[in-house]
């Protein structure tokens, strides 16, 4: 007895249900006879209902579009700073007739940073753009560099309508207006290695300082002693004022 022979013996319809199954590319398989012993009768070919395909969004074959490379490589590290003894500080020298402002101290502090941690040093250039409204002025730090030269430079700045958004830099400074709002990520911009956030609380006696990296370009290691060391710099101030 061939196996043909015997699946036929299994799968008993009637000649009708044979020919309905047939015009609706049924396999007889897949019905389940209501005759005597199973037989597939012409009603159940009738009433067999397919299972429904699960219905699926075309969104669902959608490519998913791949991580930017240049967002995988960013790493952010944020510190809280005390601004008591460099208030006190600038207070005293304005009633001497030095005038500094906050924008003043933190480009000076980051020169000075930059040339105390080597490994950070390694991007191109350790140059720093301050970013002012719609544009952006570098400047080229040299621990050298007194106070009241870099304030006469950001000064001259802020009368010059040049933007020098393309110009290399490692570093952007952003400072925001003091209030209790203040960011926990920021976006790199172009042609920045690190961008620096600054935002004093309305109190004026902390800020919060968030540090955004290309890790690819900085060692996220690096990147945090550099922050750790900038917090320290403007925490004790004296030393930038020399």
């Amino acid at each position: 007895m061939n196996m043909a022979a015997s699946s036929t013996r299994r799968l008993a319809a009637s000649p009708y249900a044979r020919r309905l199954a047939r015009e609706r590319s049924l396999p007889l398989e897949a019905l389940r006879g209501s005759g005597p012993g199973g037989r597939i009768l012409a009603a159940d070919v009738q009433a067999f209902v397919p299972a429904a395909a699960p219905v699926v969004s075309p969104d669902a074959f959608a490519p998913v579009p791949a991580p930017s490379p240049a967002a995988s490589h960013i790493a952010a590290f944020a510190t809280s700073v005390a601004l008591g003894a460099l208030r006190d500080l600038l207070t005293a020298l304005e009633s001497s007739g030095h005038v500094f402002a906050l924008d003043d101290v933190l480009l000076r502090a980051a020169g000075r940073v930059f040339a105390e941690t080597a490994d950070a040093a390694k991007v191109d250039g350790v140059a720093v753009a301050l970013e002012l409204t719609g544009r952006q002025a570098v400047f080229a730090t040299s621990p050298e560099m007194s106070l009241t030269s870099l304030r006469a430079m950001r000064l001259a700045a802020l009368n010059d309508s040049r933007d020098e958004t393309e110009k290399p830099a490692a570093l952007s400074l952003r400072l925001l207006a003091a209030g209790d709002i203040r960011p926990v990520m920021m976006p790199l911009l172009p042609r920045r290695a690190m961008r620096l956030t600054v935002s004093s609380n309305t109190a004026g006696d902390d800020a919060e300082c968030l540090l955004t990296v290309n890790a690819a370009s900085v060692d996220e290691a690096a990147a945090a002693s550099w922050l750790a060391t900038l917090k320290s710099a403007i925490e004790q101030p004296l030393r930038l004022f020399v």
